[in-house]
């Protein structure tokens, strides 16, 4: 859903008017402003790691001519991604035929220190206001020279810059209530608070199916430990005889 579906959305019940407002307009800026307020309400909601922002670097669509996925002998440091935010675990250098050929942990920079000169690992160094580098050791070597590399890793979301622009959020009403809702308490009108409410119960819903897996692969893991109320653990029963 671009943000021109969602400004048009949001306008409709604002205004309760067809007469949707172009690009040009104000009102379509100050609404663009609001709905990236949205998008940073929803990336930091209750310390969640949401599922839609998991990408890679080969699939990453930010384009710059300082990020390279290709290794080099002797070069250790490799510019990441502008919209990474946290590593996943493991930095995979990638043969002709794509398959893994080599693996190297993704450490935490505070541990680098624990670790041998020798010892194969790789960290991220950088912070969000200047970006992130990724630094390989030991340095690589001309056998893996030319192979690309890969990696998972967390990004920032995107924000809304053009009226085709697009969020990775599942459910964009959100930020249509949340828009709603923002303009509401701006004018001091009663309807804010019921806005509001269908906000949060939209990313709430969000939470819970995020949280839940899916019908394939749910998030709770059974417990076949049998150490539960009326569960068997060897001969042991648990629970009124």
């Amino acid at each position: 859903m671009d943000f021109d579906a969602i400004f048009t959305a949001y306008y409709g019940q604002y205004r309760a008017d067809s007469d949707i407002p172009t690009s040009a307009d104000s009102e379509y800026a100050v609404g663009m402003a609001l709905a990236n307020e949205a998008i940073n309400r929803w990336s930091n909601y209750d310390g969640m790691y949401w599922r839609t922002l998991f990408t890679t670097l080969k699939s990453s669509t930010q384009v710059s001519p300082a990020l390279v996925s290709t290794i080099t002998t002797g070069t250790t440091k490799y510019t990441a991604p502008t919209d990474f935010k946290e590593a996943g675990g493991f930095l995979r250098i990638l043969g002709a035929t794509g398959a893994t050929r080599e693996t190297y942990p993704i450490v935490e920079v505070d541990k680098v220190q624990f670790r041998g000169d020798d010892s194969r690992y790789c960290y991220f160094t950088g912070s969000p206001a200047s970006g992130y580098t990724l630094n390989i050791n030991p340095a690589p070597t001309s056998q893996i020279n030319g192979l690309s590399f890969d990696y998972v890793y967390y990004k920032t979301p995107t924000n809304f810059n053009t009226g085709t622009s697009r969020t990775e959020m599942s459910d964009p009403y959100f930020i249509v209530h949340r828009v709603l809702a923002s303009q509401f308490r701006a004018a001091r009108n009663p309807y804010y608070s019921s806005a509001k409410a269908d906000a949060e119960n939209a990313l709430k819903q969000m939470k819970m199916d995020n949280d839940s897996g899916n019908w394939a692969n749910p998030i709770t893991v059974t417990d076949n430990s049998g150490a539960v109320w009326g569960g068997n653990m060897g001969n042991n029963f648990f629970g009124p005889r």
